[in-house]
């Protein structure tokens, strides 16, 4: 097998409804258009010199391996409701960066404040300084059907 360090990323999110919560986030995955590919699921670390893409790239191929970093919540009974969020924290020059996700907050103002902390205590930690600070966040109310919150981050090798 060989890996190849991810030159690109995207921040993508999307709910969706499904007849079972493995089918609500698989259907989240496909309103993304990453429903077709393998997500390999990262840790937390950006590599250095990342561009960040603003459009998912075209042809993906089915089955294609994509490092990813997400967050997912579910949720099934009436009224309730999914939410997930990513932080994406970001050093200066492109030299790398963080990203935290979460899934047990109440709505998605609450679920930002908590992966901005998230963020800002990761690079406390390591004595970086934070440059970019962005989130993605995605939620859903079960009116009927099981429901799927999904933000991810994907990295390409391309």
């Amino acid at each position: 097998m060989s890996w190849t360090t991810p030159g690109k990323a995207i921040l993508l999110s999307a709910s969706a409804e499904g007849g079972t919560p493995l089918n609500a986030f698989d259907n989240a995955l496909l309103k993304m258009g990453i429903g077709n590919v393998n997500l390999v699921r990262l840790s937390s670390v950006i590599p250095a010199h990342v561009e960040w893409l603003e459009e998912l790239p075209a042809g993906l191929p089915v089955g294609m391996l994509l490092p990813t970093v997400y967050a997912e919540a579910t949720a099934t009974r009436p009224g309730e409701t999914a939410v997930a969020a990513l932080g994406v924290g970001l050093r200066p020059d492109g030299a790398g960066g963080l990203i935290y996700e979460y899934s047990e907050a109440p709505d998605s103002k609450t679920a930002e404040n908590v992966v901005r902390a998230m963020v800002g205590e990761g690079f406390a930690r390591r004595g970086w300084r934070l440059d970019r600070f962005f989130a993605g966040v995605a939620s859903a109310a079960v009116v009927k059907d099981p429901v799927a919150a999904v933000v991810a981050v994907v990295m390409f090798p391309y």
